[in-house]
């Protein structure tokens, strides 16, 4: 796991006018904390426009930490180069839920961060449980008190030290149109961020 305690990561502004305008549309926006709020506009800006967010922000990054620079920068660009536009996510009550209640399980339970719930139900159980019936999928992350949503999104889409490039694949999957975001401290003020998926509004 990759944790980059000290981060001080590139901060573009937040202004593609239909990303916000979408986001800002959206049942439950209002709620959403700015680490959410931050995390979905990004989300969203890179599934809109996948060849300026590589190019605007990832490359960037990636020059700021030399370290993160490898097989899976390059990969990255071929990925989303060939994205294209894909459907911007709408915020779901259910999947909202979802993602706040494994985010808070864990970290309440100073449990290592994992798509396991600390009672043993994997996502498939929870994705159930939450009256889910649709396809589906779950990213997290985790950072310290000075990772930025940011540069935790990037750090997914990079999948460093992850052979099946399961969060990216994820990202920039054109089904998926739904997405619940959460992000709860640890008690030593780390990070971790859980973003659930599905095909269609249940």
């Amino acid at each position: 796991m990759l944790v980059f305690k000290d981060a001080e990561v590139i901060n573009p502004a937040m202004s593609n006018e239909a990303v916000l305008s979408w986001n800002e549309s959206q049942a439950g926006y209002t709620k959403l904390t700015s680490d959410k709020r931050a995390f979905y506009y990004w989300a969203n800006y890179s599934r809109l426009k996948p060849n300026a967010f590589y190019d605007s922000v990832v490359v960037q990054l990636v020059q700021e930490f030399p370290q993160l620079k490898g097989e899976n920068f390059a990969s990255l660009k071929t990925d989303m180069k060939n994205a294209n536009t894909l459907p911007l996510l709408s915020l779901n009550e259910m999947l909202s839920r979802m993602s706040s209640y494994h985010a808070k399980d864990i970290t309440g339970n100073n449990a290592s961060p994992s798509h396991n719930s600390s009672n043993g139900d994997t996502f498939g159980d929870r994705f159930k449980k939450f009256g889910l019936k649709n396809c589906g999928g779950e990213n997290i992350s985790y950072g310290s008190g000075n990772t930025s949503p940011l540069f935790m999104l990037v750090l997914l889409y990079l999948d460093i030290n992850v052979s099946d490039l399961g969060h990216r694949k994820t990202l920039l999957n054109p089904y998926y149109i739904i997405t619940g975001i959460s992000i709860e401290k640890y008690s030593n003020g780390n990070s971790f961020l859980v973003e659930d998926f599905a095909c269609s509004q249940q």
